[in-house]
């Protein structure tokens, strides 16, 4: 039987899924089967300088995969490649680090042991192998099923809609036409239980708030990455960025443009990162500041793997810009310092963190770190939203995806399918 040939084939390209069977992951099981009956035929090839190439390509293709199952990003998101590379720091993150070392002892691995493998295979060799196969989708099937319904990605377009715009009745401006914030907070998932239930509920259901504004909450569905939630929020659409038809859409900040109102989108990392520069106008954004305007503006920075401006400083900034308005304003603000894995940065005050108390001592260190950070958030927009200068403004919150933790025990703490909002409504 060719037991060498499931460890060359299908254990060394799938290795670090298999590591990572013991703390989470996404499911895997359909990849597994379509790349191990292709590792089936590549085998028996003739050209070992080709086997050998394959092979590569098979190791480096399971970990995108992995990667993109993750956070949940179409596999036809390529363009993203250079701008990762450019401006993403992953091997600041011993996640990554770790990742990126079992994935090169698992290549050279490959490289070396290629010409091992026996070929000219028999009928029964082949029923072994497809055995094989099938017994380790089985097995990351089993392994990954509790986790398995919080990697969202995108419906059926027949599916029935949702989203926090729709819920809260911004979809067209006000009679009054004040101010609209629509913040679309990076990893801002809804908690399943306790402990994690009450600190969000202290951050983003805070009693000030009601002496200046009517406050509502919900949860809506959500599927994809971020630039899934953006069209949610924004053209009220499940779709991707990159295929959405947006000349025949009739998306939010369109309408508030036509309706007098300065539409702007802010974001604090790179404008190459997703192409917003190119599909943010689509939608009727006027005015983009990602960030190097930012950083132009005052914006402190901040670190970690996606370096970029400070949350806490943008809000600032965004209460000046209503404060000095001399027209309606649509400000579309998607935050970073909260994306996943978040390090122990001095510039994020993640070092040594202990927020949460005995309630979070016991739990994954990167919750308390999620939770800090969102607190610093959730005080910067209450900053800004009780400034007495503040003309009237209504300020929607929501999450674009639950928080995609790697570890399983850390994902079980939020719901799967379903992110919150907060709507500030001014009085």
């Amino acid at each position: 039987m060719p037991w060498f040939w499931a460890l060359v084939w299908l254990v060394l390209p799938f290795l670090p899924v298999m590591l990572m069977w013991p703390l989470g992951g996404p499911p895997m099981g359909r990849y597994w089967l379509g790349l191990g009956l292709a590792g089936l035929v590549a085998a028996q090839l003739p050209w070992l300088a080709l086997r050998r190439a394959l092979l590569l390509v098979l190791c480096l293709a399971v970990v995108t995969i992995y990667m993109g199952a993750t956070f949940n990003i179409s596999l036809l998101n390529y363009e993203l490649l250079l701008p990762f590379l450019r401006e993403v720091r992953p091997l600041r993150s011993p996640e990554y680090v770790v990742g990126a070392l079992v994935l090169l002892g698992a290549m050279v691995a490959a490289w070396i042991l290629a010409p091992r493998v026996h070929r000219k295979w028999e009928l029964g060799h082949y029923g072994f192998g497809l055995l094989a196969v099938l017994a380790l989708v089985n097995a990351d099937n089993a392994v990954t099923a509790s986790t398995a319904g919080s990697y969202q990605g995108l419906p059926d377009p027949k599916a029935p809609f949702s989203s926090a715009v729709q819920q809260t009745g911004l979809t067209q401006p006000s009679a009054q036409k004040r101010h609209l914030v629509i913040i679309l907070v990076e990893a801002m998932g809804q908690p399943a239980s306790q402990p994690e239930l009450g600190l969000f509920e202290k951050d983003w259901n805070r009693p000030e708030w009601r002496a200046r504004y009517d406050v509502s909450r919900g949860t809506s569905p959500y599927y994809g990455s971020t630039t899934s939630g953006e069209l949610r929020e924004l053209c009220g659409v499940w779709a991707d960025y990159l295929t959405f038809d947006y000349e025949r859409a009739d998306c939010l900040p369109k309408r508030y443009a036509a309706a007098g109102y300065q539409t702007s989108g802010w974001h604090g990392f790179t404008s190459e990162y997703f192409t917003r520069t190119e599909w943010w106008p689509r939608t009727g954004l006027k005015e983009m500041l990602f960030k190097d305007e930012l950083a132009r503006l005052g914006v402190k920075p901040c670190g970690g793997v996606f370096p970029g401006a400070c949350d806490t400083d943008v809000t600032r900034l965004i209460g000046q810009r209503l404060k000095d308005a001399k027209q309606p304003q649509l400000v579309y603000w998607v935050t970073l310092n909260m994306h996943l894995p978040l390090l122990a940065e001095e510039s994020l005050g993640t070092k040594d963190c202990t927020f949460g108390g005995a309630a979070l001592a016991d739990r994954p260190p990167m919750l308390c770190r999620l939770f800090l950070v969102q607190h610093q958030l959730a005080d910067a927009v209450t900053k800004m939203a009780l400034d007495p200068a503040l003309p009237p403004t209504d300020i929607l919150i929501v999450g674009d995806h639950m928080p995609p933790f790697f570890q399983r025990d850390a994902r079980v703490r939020y719901v799967g399918d379903k992110v919150p909002w907060v709507l500030l409504k001014a009085r």
